[in-house]
């Protein structure tokens, strides 16, 4: 198959399609999951990579196949299957714990010095500006081999862990790095990359021998670049949610000159109370100061309002009232500098209360006041002119929808791999 259909986007369910070609990277193939094929009835297929012969020569276009073992299957039992699988092979592997290990210390000794552990990249579909994080901000402990829950009730088992010091009841998960080897496990790491509010770093040992695998080569493997690779081809990944791409998007101030931005919260009644009671808990632990925070409800009660949600509505996409017709939360946060700490760490436990702890879809305003115009663009655009007031340069800065309500994809999913044709 040449193209595939993304079940969901900003325009709708089965409306994107997709071709072969036009994707960069299994990662890129994952990030736009789940993929189904163009015609009815929907099957989940999945992405392969071209190949070439020693002469650069192409021997087999990209294509998408088959989700091997998907149909008839629930989704939550692919993924088991699948981290059976990975748990099996690399405890089958000496290369697989030495590259753990040395990774794990290469993190502690980081850590230990008061180094940061920065990672940056950029995705072309969601802004023209590059992404930008570190993964020790706030760091209080490297752990090997944690258990962790996916969004949708699945447990993995992640090999490395980067853990904050405690707010309020204990530490939250900032970061986590899986080490690859072989395996591509695509419905896994997938679902992991839906469902996961921290960055997640892959680091591909595939063809290294043991006596490759050197702290020397820890270090590397963590901090290296496209550019700095022998090969050219980056072996490292960030995985991380568009949900988190507010805090990391390293937007230049003469671009957009605004400290503040707002998430724009549709969801239950029962879940919108839940965040406005739980987020200034977590921003009190973390003693960011109250005027970095405020969090309003919009209610559909009279006329004016119902014009004002359904603008909100607008941002994050038509489907909106699927979720709730009448009411939105408001969440604005100043945005987090390099180093601030705090605010970083309230970025993210609002990340994980909106994808782990309640049913939310989530759109984004990178500045208050700002009107969604142009309702079929995906992304907003920022102009800036020049003194004279003549001339414009326009600027795509970030996503309007950032996240799935979990019950939305989960159904989905449930629906593909059950056959249903609707």
């Amino acid at each position: 198959m040449d193209t595939a259909v993304v079940v969901l986007s900003r325009q709708g369910r089965f409306t994107k399609t997709v071709t072969a070609r036009d994707i960069r990277s299994h990662e890129h193939a994952r990030k736009l999951w789940p993929l189904v094929t163009p015609a009815e009835p929907w099957s989940l297929v999945t992405w392969v990579r071209p190949v070439f012969d020693s002469a650069n020569k192409l021997k087999r276009r990209s294509h998408f196949r088959l989700m091997p073992g998907a149909a008839g299957d629930a989704f939550r039992q692919q993924f088991d299957r699948e981290e059976a699988v990975r748990v099996r092979t690399v405890e089958e592997s000496q290369e697989h714990k030495r590259a753990k290990h040395l990774v794990a210390e290469a993190l502690r000794e980081r850590m230990h010095r008061n180094l940061g552990m920065p990672w940056f990249f950029k995705d072309p579909d969601a802004s023209e500006f590059h992404l930008a994080g570190n993964l020790l901000l706030g760091a209080a402990e490297v752990v090997e081999e944690r258990t962790v829950k996916t969004t949708f009730g699945c447990a993995y088992r992640l090999d490395i862990g980067i853990v904050s010091k405690t707010i309020d009841k204990g530490g939250l998960l900032l970061g986590g790095i899986e080490i690859e080897w072989e395996h591509q496990f695509d419905g896994r790491k997938a679902l992991i990359g839906k469902s996961q509010a921290f960055p997640l770093i892959s680091i591909d040992i595939t063809g290294l021998r043991l006596e490759d695998l050197t702290p020397e080569w820890a270090d590397m493997a963590l901090t290296s670049t496209t550019r700095s690779s022998d090969t050219g081809r980056r072996n490292t990944y960030v995985y991380l949610h568009d949900l988190l791409y507010p805090q990391y998007l390293q937007v230049p101030r003469e671009v957009v000159k605004e400290t503040r931005h707002q998430f724009v919260v549709f969801a239950p009644d029962e879940d919108l109370q839940k965040l406005h009671r739980l987020i200034p808990k977590y921003r009190a632990a973390l003693q960011v100061p109250e005027k970095a925070l405020a969090i309003a409800g919009m209610n559909a009660k009279s006329e004016s309002s119902k014009v004002a949600l359904a603008n909100l509505g607008n941002i994050v996409g038509a489907d909106w009232a699927e979720i709730n017709p009448n009411r939105a939360l408001m969440v604005t946060l100043d945005r987090p500098t390099q180093f601030d700490e705090n605010l970083h760490l309230l970025h993210l436990c609002v990340a994980n209360l909106l994808l782990s702890f309640t049913d939310s879809l989530v759109g984004y305003k990178y500045m208050l006041g700002i009107h969604n115009e142009d309702t079929k663009n995906d992304l907003w655009e920022h102009s800036v002119w020049d003194k004279d007031g003549r001339k414009f340069d326009r600027h795509r800065v970030a996503p309007k929808r950032l996240s799935e309500p979990k019950s939305r994809l989960e159904a989905v999913l449930r629906s593909l791999t059950a056959g249903d044709k609707t």
